[in-house]
């Protein structure tokens, strides 16, 4: 199946992601599994991580207040554009806990093929979203992508390279990124988020570092 048809290689991954989510494999072993069972690159996805350079860049030629604070929203969080919407709405609305420097907001938002858990960021940029107090809808964020050619994609690969190179535990970004296995109870959850609560301060102050200081 790993040498055969491409509908052959994508049942074989997606049995891997079902072992995963079942715990029956290690996250390690479900990476490992992807890596050896290819599948090609069609010609209108764009499968590029950005640097952090190019992040900057990105922020930087964001002009418009509300498509600049939205776009910090995703750098910040990690999330999927519609999740990072969802997010908004209710950080928006002040439903948010500060702990020092960052805020979160809990989005428990689960389907079959997409799921978002919480929403971290920085307490500043909470507080900015909710003094402003506009919505932002999948329209808007998805022209100002196309617009400005930002792949929300590749800034969520950025966010999640740049966690581990941190030092953030790759199942505490898994989790923050809405990757945890469907499964998660209640314990695993609350476990997840306590680690989230220790390790997204250092992944905040790189974010600052690398990309803010710089704008």
């Amino acid at each position: 199946m790993r040498e055969g048809s491409k509908t052959q290689r994508l049942a074989l991954r997606s049995f891997a992601k079902y072992l995963y989510e079942s715990r029956i494999i290690t996250k390690e072993e479900y990476e490992a599994i992807k890596r050896c069972v290819k599948l090609k690159r069609t010609n209108n996805i764009d499968t590029r991580v950005y640097s952090d350079e190019d992040i900057t860049n990105i922020l930087r030629q964001l002009t418009n207040k509300k498509h600049h604070i939205f776009l910090r929203l995703v750098v910040e969080s990690g999330l999927r554009r519609s999740h990072a919407i969802s997010a908004w709405g209710k950080l928006r609305k002040g439903e948010y806990t500060t702990m020092g420097e960052f805020a979160y907001t809990e989005l428990n938002i689960r389907n079959k093929t997409k799921q978002a858990f919480v929403c971290f960021c920085s307490r500043e940029l909470a507080d900015a979203i909710h003094e402003m107090n506009e919505p932002i809808s999948y329209n808007i964020a998805e022209n100002v992508g196309k617009r400005q050619r930002i792949l929300y994609n590749g800034i969520r690969k950025w966010w999640y390279t740049t966690a581990l190179d941190v030092g953030m535990d790759s199942n505490v970004a898994d989790f923050l990124q809405g990757r945890a296995p469907t499964s998660i109870g209640a314990r695993h959850y609350l476990d997840a988020l306590r680690l989230a609560k220790k390790q997204y301060p250092k992944l905040l102050q790189a974010i600052r570092e690398r990309i803010y200081s710089n704008l």
